[in-house]
C-alpha cells in the first residue's frame, strides 16, 4: 500500500472515532477500579467552539484518557447549559424575523418555540466536541434543563434557602434594559466610551449663587437628591448646612459632605442619584436619601421624568442639555473619556437599578475558596493569578441569581 504524501484526516479520524464509539470505549459504568470522573464545565447551547474551549477540552481530554491508561474507571460527562439571556435573546430575534412579539405569546407558548430552537440548534457544540475527538461518555450527556438537573436545581435552591444562604431584597442590580432582566456582575462587559462630561449650575436655595456639579449622566437628574462634596474641600466649606436647587428640575436637595469624593474629579462636587449609581445609592443609605426611581424598566423615563417621561435615556439626555442651556443653567461640556458597563448578552448599556431580586450569600464561600487556595492545597499556573484570584475573592459581592425570563429554571417561590 502507498502511503499518501499528505496527512487526509477525513481518511482517518471518522473513521476510529466511530469505531471507539460503536465499541464504546468511553463509555464508564461504576465498578471495582479507582474512579475517575470530569464533568465538562457546559459550554452555552446557544454557541459554537472558541480557542478556550479547544484548550480546556483538550487539556481535559488528556488527563481523562491518561486516567484510562493508568487501568482508572475514567469517566468525562459532556453536556450544555441552557444558557438563559443568550438563548432568550436568539429566539426572540428568531421570532421577531418571522413577524411575533414575544409580548404576544404566554409563557407557554414561548417556551414552546425555545424547546424547538434549543433541538434545532443546541447540538452544535457538541457535534464539534464530536469532530476533535473528545473521548467522551455520550451515553451521559446532559443538559442543564434536563430532568435530572432540574431535580438537583430545585433542591439545592431549596437546602441553601434554609441555611439562610439564599435571601431576597431590594438592592442595586445590573439591569439590561433590552434582555428586560437583571444581569450578574461576571455579565458586565466595559467598554471604554467617548462621551461628554457636562457642567452644569445647581443655585444655592434663596440665594443668587451656584456651586457647578460635572456629570456624565444628566439625564438622571430628575432623580437627584443631594449634592455631595468632601469635608476638606475648602471650596465649599461655606455650603455646610445649605441646600441647591437641581437645575431644571426646581427641587431643593442637601449638600452632605463625604470623604467618598474625589476632590480632583470634574469640580469636587457631585450629584447623587441613590436610584442609578450604585456609590450613590451606598451614600443615600448612609445619609437617610429620598431614592427616586425614574427609569421604566426599557430605559425610557417613567412618571418622575416629567414633560420626558416616555423618552429613550439617550434621547432624554440631548432633550434636557438643550433645555437647561436655553435657561443659561450649562456652564461648559468637554470631551470625557470612560469606561461603561455593556451587557454581555445583548451589548446594551448597563443600567444600575433597585430591584427586588434573589441573592446568594458570597462571604462564607468565598473565605473557603481563599483558604485552599492561600495553603496550596490548589495551585495555580502560573502562580502570578493566585493575586488575581485573591483580588476577586476579597472584593466579592452578594451574587444575583435572579432573572426576569421566561427560559431557565423557575424560582421555587
Amino acid at each position: 500500500m502507498e502511503l499518501a504524501s499528505k496527512y487526509d484526516p477525513r481518511a482517518i479520524e471518522e473513521k476510529w472515532y466511530q469505531f471507539w464509539l460503536d465499541k464504546k470505549l468511553f463509555h464508564s459504568e461504576p465498578d471495582h477500579r479507582v474512579p475517575y470522573t470530569i464533568v465538562i464545565p457546559p459550554p452555552n447551547v446557544t454557541g459554537v467552539l472558541h480557542m478556550g474551549h479547544m484548550l480546556n477540552n483538550t487539556i481535559q481530554d488528556v488527563l481523562v484518557r491518561r486516567a484510562r491508561m493508568q487501568g482508572k474507571n475514567a469517566c468525562w460527562v459532556p453536556g450544555t447549559d441552557h444558557a438563559s439571556i443568550a438563548t432568550e435573546a436568539k429566539v426572540v430575534k428568531m421570532l421577531a424575523e418571522k413577524g411575533i412579539d414575544k409580548r404576544s405569546l404566554t409563557r407557554d407558548e414561548f417556551l414552546k418555540h425555545a424547546w424547538e430552537w434549543k433541538e434545532q440548534y443546541g447540538g452544535i457544540i457538541l457535534k464539534q466536541l464530536r469532530k476533535l475527538g473528545a473521548s467522551c461518555d455520550w451515553d451521559r450527556t446532559a443538559f442543564t434543563m434536563d430532568d435530572i438537573r432540574y431535580e438537583s436545581v430545585m433542591r439545592v435552591f431549596v437546602e441553601l434557602y434554609n441555611k439562610g444562604l439564599i435571601y431576597r431584597g431590594v438592592r442595586m442590580v445590573n439591569w439590561d434594559p433590552q434582555a428586560l432582566t437583571a444581569v450578574s456582575d461576571e455579565e458586565v462587559i466595559y467598554k471604554e466610551s467617548h462621551g461628554k462630561l457636562f457642567y452644569l449650575k445647581y443655585y444655592v436655595e434663596g440665594e443668587d449663587k451656584y456651586i457647578v456639579v460635572a456629570t456624565t449622566r444628566p439625564e438622571t437628574i430628575m432623580g437627584d437628591t443631594a449634592v455631595c462634596v468632601h469635608p476638606e474641600d475648602e471650596r465649599y466649606q461655606w455650603l455646610k448646612g445649605k441646600k441647591v436647587i437641581v437645575p431644571g428640575v426646581g427641587r431643593a436637595v442637601p449638600i452632605i459632605m463625604d470623604e467618598y469624593v474625589d476632590r480632583e474629579f470634574g469640580t469636587g462636587a457631585l450629584k447623587i442619584t441613590p436610584a442609578h449609581d450604585i456609590n450613590d445609592y451606598n451614600l443615600g443609605m448612609k445619609y437617610g436619601l429620598e431614592s427616586i426611581d425614574i427609569f421604566n424598566d426599557n430605559g425610557t423615563l417613567n412618571e418622575h421624568g416629567g414633560k420626558y417621561s416616555g423618552m429613550d435615556r439617550f434621547a432624554c439626555r440631548k432633550a434636557i442639555m438643550k433645555d437647561l442651556e436655553e435657561d443659561g443653567l450649562v456652564e461648559k461640556t468637554e470631551d470625557y473619556t470612560n469606561k461603561v458597563g455593556h451587557s454581555e448578552r445583548t451589548d446594551a448599556v448597563i443600567e444600575p437599578k433597585l430591584s427586588a431580586q434573589w441573592f446568594l450569600k458570597m462571604d462564607d464561600m468565598a473565605k473557603r475558596a481563599l483558604e485552599v487556595v492561600e495553603n496550596d492545597t490548589i495551585k495555580f499556573h502560573p502562580a502570578k493569578f493566585k493575586n488575581t484570584y485573591r483580588h476577586w475573592l476579597e472584593n466579592i459581592k452578594d451574587w444575583c441569581i435572579s432573572r426576569q425570563l421566561w427560559w431557565g429554571h423557575r424560582i421555587p417561590a
